[in-house]
């Protein structure tokens, strides 16, 4: 089989396309046929080697792809061979045209969900998390996400449209912010060009957002705390723009009339509780099988272009997904 595999770590020219054996599903494994893949950051975190489940190298890149049940191994009976699945699971090894993997990280999918569309699924759980798992009973339903034209930015958008939410999107360009508005956010700001707090609060009459999802966090994230509603919460899920300049709690503290709430959040809290994972992707799946969802495709490459995929997602210019194919079915 072909897979994208990475024995060093770094830039996109430490990805080669290569050769590998065929994998056989051992007990309690499926061996799933590739027929899409998705590239997105915790790929980019594998491969310059700074993410915290890094596997041991050489190792095959990838957390996400979507295909069909090709064999099953001893003690499997709630999968049959030619069943569409998704697998899911973090650390890599995904992008590969066979994945032999536990049944704990596959999940069945129905005829409805078009196997390119899948691969985001993983986004829109993540954006299920942040908007309705991470925060409990919040009614405040506005909400603040940025690096809004990326894969989990896009998919907050589509589905917090879905559940009835205000939307203020934040992005580094008039080109993506415009995109933004396409695919549903009320409003945008352009962070490269403007002052996000003081656009929030023009935006909301002052009162500021009720959730802020933010995977930059960045020397400046107190800022943050000047945007919130009373009660606000504020999730990192990410900090691709590093860490903060100035001591957080005690800009908590400065701000103790609004109450506000910070928490950080990984699907990693999941990892010993299958059963929460299942439920939140089945919450996903039922979506996108009613076309409720629609993940925007920024581009669909051949699975030997893995270089090129990586390329794009270093850029930051983003449009939604970046999606591999085999590149038989290119």
């Amino acid at each position: 089989m072909k897979a994208v595999q990475f024995s060093e770590t770094g830039g996109p020219e430490v990805l080669e396309y290569v050769g590998l054996p065929d994998p056989a599903p051992g007990p309690g494994e499926v061996l799933v046929k590739a027929a899409s893949f998705g590239v997105g950051k915790p790929d980019y975190l594998l491969r310059s080697g700074i993410y915290k489940w890094m596997p041991p190298l050489p190792a095959i890149i990838g957390n996400e792809m979507a295909g069909h049940v090709a064999a099953v191994g001893h003690g499997v009976s709630e999968f049959a061979i030619g069943q569409p699945v998704l697998v899911f699971g973090t650390g890599g090894g995904r992008h590969a045209e066979f994945n032999s993997v536990p049944v704990d990280i596959v999940t069945a999918l129905p005829a409805a969900v078009d196997l390119d569309d899948a691969v985001s699924i993983p986004n829109y759980a993540i954006a299920w998390c942040l908007l309705k798992e991470v925060v409990h009973g919040a009614e405040d339903k506005s909400v603040y996400v940025n690096g809004a034209s990326g894969g989990v930015g896009t998919a907050v958008i589509d589905l917090a449209r879905d559940l009835g939410f205000s939307i203020i999107a934040g992005a580094g360009s008039a080109g993506k912010c415009a995109f933004a508005a396409e695919i549903g956010a009320d409003h945008t700001i352009d962070y490269s060009a403007e002052r996000v707090s003081e656009r929030v609060l023009d935006i909301t009459d002052g009162r500021g957002v009720g959730l802020i999802l933010d995977q930059l966090v960045g020397p400046n994230f107190s800022d943050n705390l000047d945007m919130l509603a009373p009660f606000g919460t504020i999730v990192s899920f990410n900090a691709l723009a590093g860490l903060p300049d100035t001591e957080t709690f005690s800009q908590m503290r400065a701000h103790l009339a609004k109450s506000p709430g910070i928490r950080c959040f990984s699907w990693h809290t999941f990892d010993s509780d299958a059963d929460t994972r299942q439920r939140i992707l089945a919450e996903i799946i039922d979506r996108f099988a009613d076309g409720k969802l629609n993940p925007p495709i920024h581009a669909r490459l051949p699975l030997s272009e893995a270089r090129q995929a990586h390329e794009i997602l270093d850029s930051r210019d983003l449009r939604g997904k970046i999606v591999l194919k085999p590149d038989s079915d290119i």
